[in-house]
């Protein structure tokens, strides 16, 4: 399975969800690395990942009522 990357733009406001995030992404061995930049106006949230969608990384963002939009 090949590795790719996913840009999301979203609602990260605060180091809460980022804790948030690190809980939920550690239940995911699909997720190799991940990073936010909190400088940028969108909270680019980018992904390195195998076999795990874009949307299925949504879904489970929006479970901790994270909102994620993947940029193209």
């Amino acid at each position: 399975m090949e590795e790719q990357i996913l840009i999301f733009r979203t609602s990260i406001k605060s180091s809460l969800d980022i804790k948030h995030i690190t809980a939920l992404f550690t239940l995911c061995p699909q997720i190799n690395k991940w990073s936010v930049d909190l400088e940028d106006w969108e909270k680019i949230l980018r992904i390195e990942c195998q076999g795990i969608t874009s949307t299925e990384i949504s879904k489970a963002l929006r479970a901790i009522n994270i909102f994620a939009r993947e940029l193209e």
